[in-house]
């Protein structure tokens, strides 16, 4: 004969323990809280995902804030330095409320990719990011053609690249201007088509006109951003990587 309800109760206080009694509606409300709490974690799980297949490049994984960035390494150019900075940081609290494609440009060194970072940063924890060096993704293509085990570990990570709801794109253009015309030109057409309704984050050595040169313009339109405000020019920005 099994135990009812009232009969757990007298064991559980004849072993010392109070067990506490729900209402119906405490217990709902309980039921509720746990099921949310359950799929919050799942979806950081999913979201986190994302992050993880990132490639980056030369330099291991790094994170940059907005608080890090120091406009006095500049020099004579601190002020623009400042202005560069709070228009990154105008475009992050747009980007929380609607997603649209942000590109920075200007020369090595400036910290284009370090605001790409912070713009990221600065996101809600409920965006998925990702983070993708274009000349690891090309080089990791390339080297796929006869490595089956890289070419299904390349599927996953351009699946996740047209899924994820941002997407760093460093250094964008910094292949020959062969090679983009060829293999990386419709790597990158895939790419844009799928992530309408995104956000695609761009760094480049090249401003608009200069891409023009690698890629056909049915890409560029696609990433290169209509809005102004969304352009972040750097090319003022002298290089502080070695200071």
């Amino acid at each position: 004969m099994e135990n009812t309800l009232s009969d757990w109760m007298k064991i559980l206080r004849d072993k010392g323990y109070q067990p506490k009694s729900m209402t119906p509606e405490q217990r709902a409300a309980k039921e509720k809280a746990d099921a949310e709490a359950i799929t919050a974690k799942w979806q950081a799980q999913e979201r986190a995902k994302y992050f993880k297949a990132s490639l980056w490049g030369d330099e291991a994984e790094r994170s940059f804030t907005f608080q890090d960035w120091q406009p006095a390494m500049q020099g004579e150019n601190e002020q623009i330095a400042r202005n560069v900075a709070n228009q990154a940081y105008t475009v992050m609290k747009e980007l929380d409320g609607r997603l649209f494609n942000v590109m920075l440009y200007g020369k090595a060194g400036t910290g284009k990719t370090s605001l790409a970072l912070a713009i990221m940063s600065g996101l809600s924890e409920k965006r998925s990011k990702m983070f993708v060096s274009l000349v690891e993704w090309r080089d990791m293509t390339y080297q796929a053609f006869h490595d089956e085990k890289l070419q299904q570990q390349l599927a996953v990570i351009e699946k996740y690249m047209r899924e994820v709801d941002v997407l760093i794109l460093d250094d964008f253009g910094k292949e020959t201007q062969k090679e983009a015309k060829e293999k990386v030109a419709g790597m990158l057409f895939r790419l844009a088509d799928a992530r309408k309704g995104k956000a695609t984050i761009m760094t480049s050595n090249d401003n608009a006109v200069s891409l023009a040169n690698k890629y056909d313009n049915a890409t560029l339109s696609r990433l290169i951003p209509k809005n102004p405000k969304h352009v972040i020019a750097m090319n003022k920005l002298k290089d502080v990587r070695e200071v």
